[in-house]
């Protein structure tokens, strides 16, 4: 007969043995028999063999007994759909099981599942921190449930030669209802024992979500009493090697112990500690209380971050200090805390990935595919978070055409992690603008957040420095639509302000000139103002042209700058021998120092005059 269906095929049980079932007087009976129990798996064993002795169930008494015997591990892969390069765990291991249940007047259960032979491969790192496959060398695995009148015994041991051991038991007490069947009353006592020493694994990934990896060796002592109902643990757990990463959020903890101990119905944290990676990687120490109680678990806790290098990749690097807190009730999670930033450099990405509009509809799409994300379902959890971050004195930020520092204070509130909201204002210090071809110096940026993180609304005034006429580019509005214009103080025409802004003079009829300027208006117009530098920043050069008047003819000439005040360009005739080089170094606004070798020698002081 066919079973459940899954995407390899489906079950079936193929019955060895003729088996009569009756129905009578409101009592179930079935015959002794036996069966083949396929599994749709292309390895390892395709079959077990279920072999089960007469059975009666009905008023209030059941009895039953058989052996199940050749189950492979194989078969969760039924479940996972298919094993994985990276999945923690795999193996050929292979499990017999038997069991004996009577409950009637008197209660007798007998039950186990053992492994009979194969091994269990777990996901570890080597001594380089590579990961790599380890066998198990597993030497008893086995799952058993005894008892006899009303005392009921289950117990689990694991014995391996790489994956660590674990022992444990517990007992509890069954009664006869007011009915004709047996009950867990709530009052029923508990007791039991667990001892286990795991070592350092990767199999912790398990618990942990997407993208994430952990690992650590861990060690546990505990006792259990009370009753059903209020269940008491007492025991001390234990972690060493703890590490938790995420190349994808750049988060490499690593090298801690945890040390906690149960008290009743209590788990106290003493304490958690993990170091950031690198001799001055910094350190998180935490400690808090989960407990249960009627409303269900609550969790207090709290953080000290101390230079904390909470992000490593390249174009993230965050370093932090302050303190946060957690808290986890029935019903509410609150987060607030105070962070101080030490150290951060960040890159923003030239291009970002595309998207489509919220209006945009795709008809027909193949199963499987999701050009959004998933809407939460059910209810969501209420969610107070209310963080304060000091930028600190050494926050830096580059990328398209922006390299400044930052300074300021946010708030990070709302109800969400995944869409803060951000008040304060940042303000920038030392900072560069490219635009049209040249670094300007911000001489004003502020960033006031109001709101989503990633729309501030923009106050930003670049300039072009040591120039006698004020000339740069101001950029308002909010950061999803900015608004960026030509600015000059005294005011002038915007053909005066690009060519002051891109020649750092004023314009001329001169047709090298007239190209020049038609191109950087071009750029203003498409509303790129030069973010982009283009193919002389690809070299790493300010300045990549061809000019078309000389004393020799066209030239081509290569310009770099290397401070606010010292620029040197080199200038080669296409039909001369012997090219140019041009050192300009101003004095103050007005006053320029240039030095020239090459066809000629020579070094010239240069005063420059404006006037109407």
């Amino acid at each position: 007969t066919g079973l459940v269906p899954t995407t390899e095929g489906e079950w079936r049980l193929r019955l060895q043995q003729p088996c009569g079932i009756t129905w009578r007087d409101g009592v179930l009976q079935a015959e002794a028999g036996s069966a083949l129990l396929d599994a749709p798996v292309r390895r390892g064993p395709p079959q077990a063999r279920l072999a089960w002795q007469p059975l009666r169930w009905g008023q209030g008494e059941l009895e039953t007994a058989g052996r199940l015997e050749g189950l492979p591990m194989a078969w969760i892969e039924l479940f996972t759909g298919g094993e994985l390069p990276g999945a923690p765990l795999g193996g050929d291991l292979v499990f017999d099981g038997q069991w004996n249940l009577r409950l009637g007047e008197q209660a007798r259960l007998s039950a186990s599942l053992t492994r009979t032979r194969g091994d269990l491969t777990l996901l570890a790192e080597a001594a380089d921190g590579t990961p790599t496959r380890l066998n198990a060398g597993v030497r008893e695995a086995r799952l058993w449930l005894e008892g006899t009148g009303e005392d009921i015994r289950v117990g689990l041991r694991w014995d391996s030669e790489r994956a660590g051991t674990a022992d444990g038991w517990a007992a509890t007490r069954l009664r006869r209802g007011g009915g004709a069947g047996w009950e867990w009353a709530r009052a029923a006592p508990r007791e039991g024992r667990l001892q286990a020493q795991l070592p350092r694994l990767r199999v912790w990934s398990l618990l942990a979500p997407p993208g994430w990896r952990v690992r650590g060796s861990l060690a546990a002592d505990l006792s259990l009493a009370g009753t059903r109902a209020e269940p008491q643990l007492q025991g001390r757990l234990s972690a060493d090697d703890l590490a938790l990463r995420s190349l994808v959020d750049g988060v490499a903890l690593e090298d801690g112990p945890l040390r906690a101990r149960l008290e009743g119905q209590r788990l106290v944290i003493e304490e958690l500690l993990l170091r950031g990676a690198g001799a001055e990687g910094g350190s998180v120490r935490a400690n808090g209380v989960a407990q249960a109680g009627p409303d269900g678990l609550r969790l207090e806790a709290q953080a000290q971050l101390d230079r904390l290098r909470a992000s490593v990749r390249s174009d993230r690097r965050l370093t932090l200090s302050g303190q946060a807190a957690a808290v986890v009730a029935a019903g509410r999670t609150e987060i607030t805390g105070a962070l101080r930033v030490d150290q951060a450099r960040i890159v923003l990405p030239e291009e970002t990935a595309p998207r489509l509009g919220d209006d945009v509809v795709v008809h027909n799409l193949p199963p499987g595919v999701a050009l959004r994300a998933p809407e939460p379902s059910g209810p969501v959890r209420p969610l107070r978070l209310a963080v304060d971050i000091d930028l600190g004195r050494d926050f830096r930020v580059s990328g398209r055409g922006v390299d400044t520092a930052l300074r300021g204070s946010v708030r990070i509130s709302g109800e969400s992690l995944a869409q803060p909201r951000l008040t304060g204002t940042v303000q920038t210090e030392r900072g560069h603008y490219m635009a049209y071809g040249q670094r300007l110096d911000i001489e004003r940026g502020e960033l006031r957040f109001t709101g989503p993180a990633d729309n501030p609304a923009l106050d930003v005034l670049a300039v072009r420095p040591n120039m006698a006429q004020k000339v740069g580019v101001q950029v308002t509005g909010r950061a999803k639509a900015p608004v960026v214009r030509l600015y000059s103080a005294p005011q002038l025409s915007e053909a005066e302000t690009l060519s002051w802004l891109v020649l750092g003079r004023a314009s001329a009829a001169g047709g090298a000139e007239a190209a020049l300027l038609q191109r950087a208006a071009m750029a203003l117009v498409a509303g790129r103002g030069g973010a982009s530098g283009g193919i002389a920043q690809r070299f790493g050069l300010d300045e990549l042209s061809v000019s078309r008047e000389g004393e020799q003819g066209p030239a081509i000439t290569l310009g770099k700058r290397f401070a606010d005040n010292l620029y040197a360009a080199y200038e080669r005739s296409i039909s001369g021998a012997v090219g140019t080089l041009y050192l300009f170094y101003d004095l103050s606004r007005r006053l320029t120092l240039r030095a020239e070798a090459g066809d000629r020698t020579g070094l010239d002081l240069i005063y420059t005059l404006s006037f109407d």
